[in-house]
């Protein structure tokens, strides 16, 4: 059965559809559950001395890392302009790949989750924390900054988007061949 491009388009619109829902789902409840049970500022490296990971509870009025914490417009502007390039990039997505489908809703599945919490509280609820600690050297970010499952959405989603496209680049343009991914 041979999938006409628009067919192939509204396949991949409801895997990044259920994606995107399920990782803000995910993302929402696990930011809630951390704010209801976990006070604002526990879980320090000093309460946690040599261990790899643990949960926090932070607020991050900037972007990632901290970046641009006392500026009030770049961490509210900065998420809005990459959904935008976001919208942009879908249109660039091979058609057939259910893969690529995937690791963009994962991309802006994360980008709405971090976009909510920005404009309901001004700032991102991160909660996930690494620490380097048998490192036996410093470098920046031994104390990793903390994250959350919308930031490792993002990243994954990323990872797989460079992956996918580097593994499997789009057709010759008039090309409507019923080869789909092997996904």
């Amino acid at each position: 059965m041979t999938l006409g491009p628009w067919q192939g388009r509204k396949q991949q619109i409801l895997w990044v559809g259920i994606v995107i829902c399920a990782v803000v789902l995910v993302d929402q409840v696990t930011k809630a559950l951390v704010v209801a049970h976990i006070p604002e500022g526990a879980g320090t490296v000093h309460s946690h001395p040599g261990e790899f990971f643990w949960l926090t509870h932070q607020r991050n009025t900037g972007l990632v890392g901290g970046l641009f914490r006392e500026s009030r417009v770049i961490p509210m502007v900065a998420p809005v302009v990459a959904t935008l390039v976001l919208a942009y990039l879908f249109t660039h997505l091979n058609p057939k790949s259910r893969f690529q489908a995937i690791a963009y809703g994962l991309v802006a599945g994360g980008a709405i989750g971090n976009l909510i919490d920005r404009f309901r509280f001004g700032s991102v609820t991160d909660f996930l924390q690494v620490h380097f600690y048998f490192i036996p050297f410093d470098f920046p970010w031994k104390l990793y900054p903390a994250f959350n499952v919308a930031d490792s959405a993002i990243c994954i989603g990323v990872a797989a988007l460079i992956i996918l496209t580097w593994r499997q680049p789009h057709p010759p343009e008039g090309d409507e061949s019923d080869a789909a991914d092997s996904d």
